[in-house]
């Protein structure tokens, strides 16, 4: 099982909320970084899905998790994606390639993808969530 995560949104580094702080008692940060994504604003967090795109990017953090399978239960309950959860749920993980920001090709590395209708969600067209939070 990998053991790297890719955060982009609410688990982020700089977010007050009980999940960003579990994730950083439960990982050590490796690197920021970027997969080739679009990002939109599903309420006040963000969905990302995957794009052929090469210039669709979004941004996040590249965390290398302690204990992978039991941070990965917790993580998937928060994202209501875990099996007890009604399917199909928001989101999905998978696992991907990031492009660290030194240019390195990280993978595998988890991440958690939208998948819902997004009908009148608004993408982020910056693709960083952080950035995003700071301008609304």
């Amino acid at each position: 099982m990998p053991d790297l995560l890719f955060v982009y949104g609410t688990l982020r580094h700089g977010n007050a909320n009980a999940m960003a702080a579990y994730l950083a008692a439960h990982a050590e940060f490796v690197t920021g970084g970027w997969f080739q994504g679009q990002m939109y604003q599903i309420s006040d967090y963000p969905g990302v899905i995957a794009s052929a795109q090469p210039g669709d990017r979004v941004y996040g953090e590249v965390y290398r998790l302690n204990d992978a399978q039991a941070v990965l239960a917790v993580l998937d309950d928060y994202e209501e994606c875990s099996i007890q959860h009604t399917q199909p749920a928001e989101y999905h993980r998978v696992k991907t390639h990031i492009l660290a920001m030194d240019g390195r090709v990280l993978g595998p590395v988890w991440i958690y993808l939208y998948q819902w209708p997004l009908v009148g969600k608004a993408r982020i067209a910056t693709g960083d969530f952080m950035q995003q939070a700071l301008m609304t």
